[in-house]
């Protein structure tokens, strides 16, 4: 068993409406606010109790950030407005929500829920933004509750749903259209029919889209099947409205495009370009281009200004590679006005990305399951379609701009799609941040995405000063917990286990979501400090708040307690070698300062033997080794240890497959040793199954045997 060793050194209508609303949020504005102020007050103690209403104003943007029609959070409840200026409102609720001001956010789209498709949908983004945020599974079963009404509602053709059978009866209205009702139309009513199809079309599918995402959130094996076939409903539906929106895009702006063209050309050939017209003509991001690898950057020439209002279709719709042209619909006898097209093809555009990442990002077992139902995940097309969607004046262009923080400072680096290069979509999302400063600069999801870009810079001190910027400006107790979560890991890469201890205590007590995720690290965080009698009452704690045994967190939790009993009393350097596990687990070690790991290597090489945990001691040597730019031979040494050690710890196959992948990746940097490096990860892809986080590992395998290709 190891020896002790050292401790590491350094450390959420009417009043009747409201009281609902408060209920459904967990207590509202009054709880969080008071939530918010003992975090700051006392994190350090774990203090993160019930409190009352702090004093002072809501933080929120300038006033851009609220539409006219909204003045104090929009019209006043059951006036009616003109069907043009619902999309607008509901922007502004949108804005509302991202600034902080969640409750009034909320009061607009219930409002006007009845009156608008736009209202009704971004009622459904908002409570799909409060369920990813909590991963509560009150908050999730809230959310696909109401995208499932939307989806019923889009599904029926009309604006209550009546008659409807769903999805079905939507892709039989696309495809045969609904001549009966429409010839008795006039032109006027015919073209405003027309659009409000569209809209719902696309609106359909971004509901199938989310609650795929939700779905898959479960990680469950028959969660997995019941997302990708809610992924195939709402691939169906974009392959039809796609074809229509792009016919209308250029008819409306008289593109004349080669009639032998079939559209399948790259997303990124000129995505630098940009688009130049009247103020409410969608705007293609000019100081932007999308790389070979589908990472946003800067474009390399500036745009150059155009003349005329004339725009290239080539050169301005993301190219969204598999949907199919379609000619046998009438169009409309009146074009649609300009802004209405420009804006549903942005709106196409955030569903289609959407769809892209999601499919992308499935494990490679999964993607075959995936392609059995005719999908394909391009994560280049997805990212193009993003950064298209993110400049339009739809609701969704703030979405787009959130989903594209998202993946470049949570996917890529957990997922490891670039490796150990996990700054790597830090300059694409510093420009992100950046290009939202004027209008979002007080909200706290982009405080929190501005602290993730902290936090993988190795600043762990500036990304705490983000997320508690982010605590002191939200009165939203979903948010509140997101950022006390990074809070809690921020304090974990600095080895302060004191401090981790309590945030994660704190987290157990006050988050819904995995209570036995925060139990097992609080209690790990305890040993390392040396306090091995709490730990050992803390890891009792943690079978009792598993829920789910099939979920692949709570399974690996499960299995790490019990062995925690089985062990009976651990040494501190047991502790601090599980501790290290979490950090290169959530693949953390390469956001941890130099000096941190130095700490760690010398822990590793100090402790001496360590038995069944042999193997993972010289896994987490070899990754520190790499991180810190160490001789390839070094690390590889230590790496190669840890797979040949396989045998002595025979109930943690994790360790030597994530060894082997690691191994792979370093050999695989290096010309001479690719061919060792592939077979290596073709190894762990081929040969070893059932393991903890084998979709994680899965998933950064398939990544890193993409990128040889």
């Amino acid at each position: 068993m190891c020896s002790s060793g050292g401790g590491s050194r350094t450390g959420g209508e009417e009043a009747d409406t409201r009281a609902r609303n408060e209920e459904e949020m967990g207590g509202g504005e009054d709880e969080g606010r008071g939530n918010m102020r003992e975090e700051e007050d006392g994190i350090e103690q774990g203090n993160f109790e019930d409190g009352t209403s702090r004093d002072g104003e809501k933080c929120c943007g300038d006033d851009s950030t609220r539409g006219e029609e909204s003045g104090d959070g929009g019209p006043a409840h059951g006036q009616s407005l003109g069907p043009e200026e619902y999309p607008r409102l509901a922007r502004d609720g949108i804005q509302l929500m991202l600034n902080n001001r969640f409750t009034e956010a909320e009061e607009l789209f219930r409002s006007h829920i009845q009156d608008s498709i736009h209202m009704a949908m971004g009622y459904c983004y908002l409570t799909f933004m409060n369920a990813v945020m909590s991963f509560e599974e009150e908050k999730v079963s809230h959310s696909m509750d109401t995208l499932r009404s939307m989806e019923k509602r889009c599904g029926g053709g009309g604006s209550s749903g009546e008659g409807g059978n769903g999805w079905l009866s939507s892709v039989k209205n696309m495809v045969m259209g609904s001549l009966s009702s429409s010839s008795s139309l006039n032109t006027h009513d015919q073209n405003e029919e027309a659009g409000s199809q569209l809209e719902q079309q696309v609106a359909l599918a971004d509901c199938q889209v989310l609650l795929a995402i939700l779905t898959f959130l479960q990680q469950e094996l028959g969660s997995y099947v019941r997302g990708g076939w809610t992924l195939r409903k709402a691939w169906k539906v974009y392959e039809h409205s796609y074809a229509k929106v792009k016919r209308l895009y250029r008819q409306t702006f008289n593109n004349e495009e080669s009639s032998g063209q079939d559209g399948t050309a790259t997303p990124s050939s000129d995505y630098s370009q940009s688009l130049h017209g009247s103020r409410d003509e969608l705007k293609s991001p000019g100081s932007w281009s999308v790389g070979a690898e589908g990472v946003p950057g800067p474009a390399t020439d500036p745009p150059t200004p155009a003349t005329s209002t004339r725009l290239p279709l080539s050169k301005s719709v993301p190219n969204l590679k598999g949907f199919l042209l379609s000619s046998n619909h009438k169009q409309p006898k009146k074009p649609l006005p300009p802004d209405l097209v420009s804006r549903l093809m942005a709106s196409v555009s955030f569903g289609y990305g959407l769809f892209q990442l999601c499919t992308s990002l499935l494990p490679p077992s999964l993607l075959r399951v995936v392609s059995v139902l005719g999908l394909q995940g391009d994560r280049l097309a997805g990212l193009s379609a993003l950064m298209f969607a993110r400049r339009s004046h739809d609701m969704r262009a703030p979405l787009a701009t959130l989903t594209l923080l998202w993946y470049h400072t949570v996917v890529r680096p957990f997922f490891a799609l670039d490796g150990s290069k996990v700054r790597a979509g830090v300059e694409a999302a510093h420009l992100l941040l950046q290009e939202a400063q004027a209008t979002y600069s007080h909200s706290a999801l982009f405080l929190f995405f501005r602290g993730r870009v902290h936090r993988l810079q190795g600043d762990v001190s500036s990304a705490l000063g983000s997320y508690r910027g982010a605590l002191q400006v939200s009165p939203q107790r979903e948010l509140q917990l997101l950022a006390l979560h990074e809070v809690a890991w921020c304090h974990l890469l600095q080895l302060n286990w004191t401090q981790a201890q309590a945030a994660f205590a704190s987290l157990k007590k006050e988050s819904r979501w995995s209570k036995s995720f925060y139990a097992y690290v609080s209690a790990v965080c305890l040993g390392a400090c040396g306090r091995g009698e709490e730990c050992a009452r803390g890891m009792r704690e943690v079978p009792a708040l598993v829920r789910r045994s099939s979920h692949a967190l709570e399974a690996f939790l499960l299995r790490r307690s019990l062995k925690f009993q089985r062990e009976g009393e651990v040494g501190q350097g047991y502790c601090l070698l599980r501790a290290f596990e979490l950090l290169y687990m959530w693949n953390a070690l390469p956001s941890c300062s130099p000096q941190h790991r130095l700490v760690m290597l010398e822990e590793c090489e100090n402790m001496g033997e360590c038995g069944e945990l042999e193997a993972l001691r010289h896994l987490v040597w070899g990754a520190l080794l790499d991180t810190m730019g160490r001789p390839p031979s070094a690390a590889a040494s230590h790496l190669r240890q840890s797979v040949s050690l396989a045998s002595t710890c025979p109930d943690e196959p994790c360790i030597p497959a994530f060894a082997l992948y690691e191994l792979g990746v370093l050999l695989c940097a290096q010309e001479e040793t690719v061919e060792e490096g592939r077979k290596c990860l073709e190894d762990v892809r081929d040969n070893y199954r059932g393991y903890d986080f084998e979709n994680r590992l899965s998933v950064r395998v398939h990544a890193a045997l993409r990128n040889l290709s």
